[in-house]
Order: structure tokens, then sequence, then C-alpha cells
């Protein structure tokens, strides 16, 4: 069976720099893919490539179901089911927090009005977003709470595909456990396929299946990940030679 997501020699360089180079790899319908790499090594670039936001790649494919993706604009590709998140906080800091979820349930799913607050709801109960904030504007909400909504305004689109982008960044050990909780969740109760790009090694190897490790644009290593992290090229690229 193909993959549900297929990369296919995915290619982009800025000047001189290979942001991402020759990158090939497949997610299988229900899985949780971790990336991993150190900073620099062209993880979010990947994810920017993937939903063509807010650029798509010099050269190579993208698959989703089978169908090529690469050249559809990044709404035809969320309507889709590939949804991301961001590595940083977001959101529109003007509105509300329900006005985040229903302003991107509208581009994606073109539901309004009753129909999308319903949707909003449902997305808050699953992930756990507190109702009461929902009239409260965004940009007074704390980090965690920030990246709750964020999390909370993805589910609310209804993904096949969640990319999560570092989404226990500035957490504290607490709130780390319920991204943790939060991610088994979606995969094992909403059978929602994820990938994601942690730094928190920990979360990730716990989380997924496979672990894929990029450096300078290229994939290392992936695999099981508690082999992955133990490969002598993963452990010189976190650590160096030297080590």
């Amino acid at each position: 069976m193909a993959p549900l997501l297929e990369i296919r020699e995915l290619s982009k360089s800025f000047g001189a720099l290979k942001a991402v180079d020759t990158l090939s790899f497949g997610v299988d319908e229900g899985e949780i893919l971790g990336i991993a790499g150190p900073n620099g090594s062209g993880k979010s670039t990947l994810f920017n490539l993937i939903t063509r936001i807010p650029f798509g790649a010099d050269s190579g494919q993208v698959l989703f179901a089978d169908r090529r993706i690469e050249q559809l604009s990044d709404v035809d590709i969320t309507r889709l089911g590939v949804i991301r998140t961001f590595q940083r906080e977001a959101v529109f800091s003007s509105l509300s927090c329900v006005d985040n979820i229903l302003i991107a349930i509208e581009q994606t799913l073109g539901e309004r009005g009753k129909a999308a607050e319903k949707l909003a709801d449902e997305a808050s109960e699953i992930v756990g977003f507190p109702r009461n904030f929902h009239n409260m504007p965004a940009a007074t909400m704390p980090v965690f709470y920030q990246k709750q909504l964020m999390i909370t305004t993805a589910i609310a689109q209804r993904p096949k595909v969640l990319l999560l982008d570092e989404p226990a960044s500035s957490l504290v050990e607490d709130e780390i456990d319920w991204v943790r909780e939060t991610i088994l969740q979606l995969n094992r109760q909403h059978g929602i396929t994820i990938v994601l790009i942690e730094h928190v090694l920990p979360l990730l190897t716990s989380v997924s299946k496979r672990l894929l490790v990029m450096e300078l644009g290229r994939s290392i290593a992936v695999g099981d990940p508690n082999e992955v992290i133990r490969d002598p090229a993963v452990v010189e690229a976190y650590l160096g030679r030297a080590q």
C-alpha cells in the first residue's frame, strides 16, 4: 500500500544554501513520524514545502493519497486535509481565540455561522482548549494556551495529516506531558496521521513509530526511534565528532 504522504526528491535552495536537498520519505496512514535534527537542518522548511506556506519547492514531488500536490495552492492543500502548525505561536493577535478558529474553518471547510461554531466547539473539546477562553484576545494568552489554540485551530479543519512544528518548545514539563498525551489521543482515538518536528527528544521518541533525522537538508537516519538516536551519524550531528 502506498504511503498516505510521500516526499520524492524534494529540494529547496536559498542562493548557495540547500535548505532541503533531494529529500525522500513516506508516511503511512495512521503513523506518527518524528522528525529531528539540529537547528538549521531544514525541518521547518520541509513543512513549508509540503504545504506551500509560505513557499513551494524548487524541484521534487509531494504526493498525498497518490495525488501530486506540490503545484497546488496552499489553500487547496489544506482543503485536501494536509494541515500544519507553526514553530512560533502563529495567531491573529487582534482577534479573539474563537475567531482565530472560525477564520480557519471558513477558509478550509467553507463553513460559517452555527456550523462553524459547532466545529470550533468540537475541536476545543478534543484538544482541551478551555471554552471560557474563546472570547479572549488571542494576544493575551500565555504561550501554552496559544499552542493549544494553534492545535485546536488545526483540528477544527478536519486534518487527515497533521504537521506539528515543535509544539513543545518553550513549555515546562507538565505542559510537555500534555503535548504527549494530546498527540497520542489525536492519533489513536481520532485516527489522524501525524508528522512531528520536535527538539524535545524524550517526547519525540515516546510518541513516534519511526524517527527521521535531518542534517543539512538531507535524511541521515530513519527507523526505530531508539535505534536512530544511537546511530553514530545522528550522535555526530547533534554533539560533534569529538563525542
